[in-house]
């Protein structure tokens, strides 16, 4: 029989949130579901997660988002124990959370997935999230208001940097290759170009081709080329930085390129797009 747990026992209520760390050497696992909603992130050791009739495996540095009606238990795969941190909300607490962070969130794909959402942390959101968890922990018991809005910005930082790049397994993408498009975000790697890209993947630029022709549907100067876009468009719309400046910036070599592309995706030339008033700037050919 599946068990219900309920926020009024596993939830702080008087804020909406709470954390727990929980170590399987001193804990009973059983098949259950919450009125409430959780995340647990992979401290040490490795686990079997039975959730929603399938079996995951669980290890260290990756999050899951456990929504009300999953139904999921934990069991260790060896002798060794597993630890995790578990932070619990209630349907409140996630309702604000997602109303933060505005239509453009997709709330829909994490509600809605087959399976709990999990993605794999990088170490430097590990590490972030660690530091948070230093501050936390560092607050006074009684001081509920304060706890309270440390657990929430925490909770509105893991699904904004790390829950929004879930990538629903039904796609079937490598977990390299979403690793991969996670680190070309970064300005210092799409400047750098397919060259970067190969790097990072440790893959032949052949073998990354064809992955990402099946997965994605794009080749890798079309992923490259769309993110050196992203890049321009917003610092048009919001710097002073000469044109030129920004176009070498986002690592293309000539503006003349540049130029074309951003016509072909935008509907007109980078001096227009930044004069264009910021709200008409989702008007463009591209979307």
């Amino acid at each position: 029989m599946v068990k219900l747990l309920e926020a009024k026992r596993f939830v702080d209520m008087e804020t909406g949130c709470s954390y727990r760390y929980v170590n399987s050497k001193t804990e009973y696992f059983r098949i259950h579901t919450h009125d409430y909603y959780e995340i647990f992130i992979m401290l040490e050791g490795e686990a079997t997660h039975y959730i929603n009739g399938d079996e995951k495996t669980l290890f260290p540095m990756q999050a899951i988002f456990i929504r009300a009606s999953d139904a999921h238990n934990y069991a260790p795969i060896s002798e060794e124990p597993f630890s995790f941190l578990n932070i619990t909300f209630t349907k409140e607490t996630l309702d604000s959370v997602f109303s933060y962070l505005g239509e453009g969130y997709p709330k829909r794909m994490l509600m809605k997935a087959k399976s709990s959402p999990a993605v794999k942390l990088t170490s430097v959101e590990f590490e972030a999230i660690s530091h948070e968890m230093e501050k936390i922990r560092a607050i006074l018991p009684e001081d509920a208001k304060r706890r309270q809005t440390a657990i929430r910005v925490l909770l509105i930082k893991l699904f904004a940097d790390v829950f929004e790049n879930y990538v629903p397994e039904e796609k079937g993408t490598p977990e390299w290759l979403k690793a991969l498009i996670d680190k070309m975000e970064s300005e210092m790697n799409f400047e750098g170009g397919i060259a970067r890209m190969v790097e990072l993947s440790g893959k032949s630029r052949e073998h990354l081709t064809r992955t990402m022709r099946k997965h994605l549907g794009k080749s890798p100067s079309e992923l490259v080329n769309e993110l050196r876009l992203n890049y321009i468009a917003n610092m048009l719309l919001n710097s002073n930085h000469k044109i030129l400046d920004i176009v070498l910036g986002a690592g293309f070599n000539t503006v003349s390129y540049a130029s074309v592309l951003f016509f072909k995706r935008y509907g007109m030339s980078m001096s227009a797009f930044r004069k264009n008033d910021v709200a008409n700037a989702g008007s463009y050919k591209g979307n």
